[in-house]
């Protein structure tokens, strides 16, 4: 049987993933070694270094991971169209720098030695009386600007909150990030090791929870309905919006793009319901309303969707 010869790309490529694949998971990219690294950093380091230094571990990533590099330019194509190669690496490169900025920012913001942090919000939410009461919110976050400012501020409801997350792609950071969040008083639901994890959610809300459910990645397993997404159909999570229906709770549609150093403006989206009567065409309304508004704050903030993988099934 006859093999094409790889080509000398293709060679480095396969180097590269065995190389990889060798490294304890700690000491990856996402391991464990790092992520001690970048929090020990962030919450006792210098401020000069929690300025300069991110940018530069990002250029060393956007160099060196090169999948998630290709992948991330697929999406920034179908976002701000197609600009040539220098275009896609300059908004990568981009891109790559402020998912650092956010990720040295919320751990120092988890610091008690931590500077402050000036986050714009509308009046309005500051009011404590702004959620709807006796009923739980499924808050719809996304992986654009920093969610996890986001739902920090959550706390001043007097609600328990429930984050749900699949788990992490590299085990060895799965106790580190726990912790982290759970530091925060936020109680984490994998939505991908248990087949009760949706029954979880459900009773949550019934007791008048906060569930808080990123909306532009799903587990393998879950369900998705596609939505026209800048121009092209788009897998987007449709679990949030059955479980909105199934309770009675309220959805809230809440991002927080990065304005500069340590500098945030939470972008809330009016508060929307779901019938629990409704129809599967009423419910998609109501998701494909949501995901037009995610749409111009991503095409307002392009490079702050920090999506790795492609996104859309043609890229």
């Amino acid at each position: 049987m006859a093999f094409a010869p790889r080509s000398a790309d293709g060679d480095r490529r396969a180097a590269g993933r065995r190389l990889t694949s060798a490294l304890p998971s700690r000491f990856r990219h996402d391991g464990l070694f790092w992520r001690e690294v970048v929090y020990y950093g962030a919450t006792l380091g210098p401020d000069w270094a929690k300025r300069r230094l991110p940018p530069l571990f990002a250029g060393m990533l956007f160099a060196l991971l090169r999948d998630k590099r290709r992948g991330l330019a697929a999406n920034l194509r179908r976002v701000l169209g197609a600009r040539g190669p220098l275009a896609d690496a300059s908004a990568g490169m981009r891109t790559f720098a402020e998912f650092a900025h956010c990720l040295v920012e919320t751990m120092d913001f988890t610091s008690s030695a931590s500077k402050h942090l000036e986050v714009e919000a509308p009046r309005e939410i500051h009011d404590t009386e702004f959620f709807p009461t006796g009923r739980g919110v499924v808050v719809l976050t996304s992986h654009f600007g920093n969610w996890e400012i986001a739902a920090h501020l959550l706390q001043r409801y007097g609600r328990k909150i429930n984050v749900v997350m699949a788990s992490e792609a590299n085990p060895s950071v799965e106790v580190f990030q726990s912790r982290m969040r759970e530091g925060w008083r936020m109680r984490i639901i994998r939505s991908d090791t248990s087949p009760f994890a949706a029954l979880e959610m459900l009773h949550a809300l019934r007791r008048g929870e906060v569930v808080a459910i990123q909306l532009d990645r799903a587990a393998p397993g879950q369900v998705t309905r596609t939505i026209d997404f800048f121009g092209e159909p788009a897998p987007f999570q449709y679990g949030p919006f059955a479980l909105a229906r199934l309770s009675g709770a309220s959805l809230w549609p809440v991002f927080a793009p990065r304005l500069g150093p340590r500098h945030y403006r939470i972008l809330p989206e009016p508060v929307r319901t779901i019938a629990r009567d409704a129809s599967e065409q009423q419910s998609l309304a109501v998701m494909t309303d949501v995901v037009r508004s995610f749409e111009r704050h991503v095409r307002a903030h392009p490079h702050q969707w920090f999506q790795f993988k492609p996104f859309w099934d043609n890229c």
